[in-house]
């Protein structure tokens, strides 16, 4: 999703809840395709046989995002462009999945080109539903002519060696900080900037977190926030085991993440919220970025690791501390890392008018459409194209968003990716809860996600 990087100046908690926008890594959709196909008591298909080259009909059906304004902008551009109307639906990601399978369980295309979470790609490819996209990338995207692609953001549209999908937007969580708190506590405002960069900056982060965390004319202030709830907290945990250098699944998709990065990235949690005690102790309750954010526009938190759109909002009216909101990608152990919230557009191969698809897709990827996604607030999938001078005087943190991708953002993609993160996500709360210990629960968590594919 990349709601990740979606214009702040049009969100609040409840235009959230009413485009119902997908967070990434497990928050969006719950059911796996797999499991679907179990409770309907059906087999995937064969693979599809060789069909003739589709022809131009002058016809489009399009099942987009509700959350996706800029698309629907770009809808427009295609019918100027080729006096061709798509037919639109607009959906929630919440409905995404029982959309989507539902009807490619009866054989029927949802529409000629719908859009795919990350998480959801695997899953649809493994049934031979998406026509294969590593021609169209290649050709249209990463020969280079129409910007310079964050090809991280890549990660998860491909599966078992082969692209299934054509981003339209990018964006992972990014470090923010206050830098007006920092400046009273005699730390350096812009200090974090460069922390990304530096090896071992999470010591760094930590100390400033520690030192902010402090109550101060009978008001609590912690020196960093997030949002840990469910599986929310495995966008950090994520983060911090690519920092480590660690992998969720091996090269066979097979569960590694209880390997001695894993461990330290969840022992780095529980310090931060038991050893340390320099984050909000409420995190274990905030499900999503406007549960968390509150608390760091009032200027109590020091920090908070999410979503780039924050750097807008704590930058303009709403913030106590408007103006003076730092943000850049996030700290760095080994290396920096985040966990990747992209969308996708996939062609399923039963759609009636697989060219005008293609076709759309094409404009969709153009250097002209990509500047009215980034115009439109949401960070796109060309570096140069969002960091270009007059989109970064309304979108400065871009750069933030662009720097990010040079840097590990996978988020461990395989068909049962929802199933899997469930089981590990509890254990890590067994962790936070004192029940368990690091390894005991990563070994836990290793094991049930074998068994879950075992039934």
């Amino acid at each position: 999703m990349s709601a990740s990087s979606r214009n702040p100046g049009r969100f609040s908690r409840r235009s959230f809840l009413k485009g119902g926008l997908h967070l990434g890594f497990g928050a969006g959709v719950a059911t796996t395709f797999s499991a679907f196909l179990a409770a309907c008591g059906q087999s995937a298909p064969a693979a599809p046989t060789a069909v003739p080259t589709p022809a131009l009909t002058g016809k489009l059906r399009l099942q987009l995002g509700s959350h996706m304004e800029p698309v629907l902008k770009i809808n427009e551009l295609y019918t100027s462009r080729f006096s061709v109307t798509p037919e639109v639906e607009q959906i929630t990601t919440p409905d995404l999945a029982n959309k989507v399978t539902t009807a490619l369980l009866a054989r029927t295309a949802p529409a000629d080109s719908f859009f795919l979470t990350a998480g959801m790609v695997p899953s649809i490819a493994e049934n031979n539903w998406l026509r294969p996209m590593d021609g169209f990338m290649n050709e249209k995207v990463r020969a280079g002519s129409q910007g310079k692609l964050l090809e991280n953001g890549m990660i998860a549209a491909v599966y078992k060696g082969t692209t299934w999908a054509v981003p339209w937007a990018m964006g992972a969580p990014i470090l923010h900080w206050n830098k007006k708190l920092m400046g009273d506590f005699d730390l350096d405002p812009e200090g974090p900037a460069t922390w990304h960069s530096t090896a071992n900056s999470w010591d760094t982060f930590i100390e400033y977190a520690k030192k902010m965390t402090t109550t101060r004319d009978g008001t609590q202030i912690y020196g960093y926030t997030d949002a840990w709830a469910g599986t929310a907290v495995l966008f950090t945990w994520g983060s911090l085991l690519q920092m480590h250098g660690g992998r969720w699944l091996d090269d066979d998709g097979q569960p590694v993440m209880n390997s001695a990065a894993g461990i330290a990235a969840t022992e780095k949690l529980y310090d931060l919220l038991h050893t340390h005690k320099a984050i909000d102790p409420a995190v274990t309750t905030y499900t999503w970025v406007f549960d968390a954010s509150p608390a760091y526009l009032e200027g109590t938190r020091g920090m908070f690791i999410t979503w780039p759109f924050i750097a807008g909002i704590a930058n303009g009216a709403e913030a106590k501390f408007s103006g003076q909101s730092g943000y850049a990608p996030n700290p760095a152990v080994d290396t920096s890392a985040s966990v990747d919230g992209s969308e996708f557009f996939a062609v399923p191969t039963v759609a009636e008018n697989e060219a005008e698809a293609m076709r759309f897709l094409e404009l969709l990827v153009s250097r002209d459409a990509q500047r009215i996604v980034a115009q439109g607030g949401w960070a796109g999938i060309y570096a140069d194209v969002m960091t270009e001078p007059e989109t970064l005087k309304t979108f400065p943190f871009y750069t933030a968003v662009a720097d990010s991708y040079k840097y590990p953002v996978d988020g461990g993609n395989s068909p049962d990716r929802p199933v899997w993160t469930e089981i590990l996500s509890n254990q890590i709360h067994e962790v936070l809860a004192q029940k368990k210990q690091p390894k005991e629960a990563l070994d836990d968590a290793v094991s049930q996600i074998i068994d879950s594919r075992k039934s």
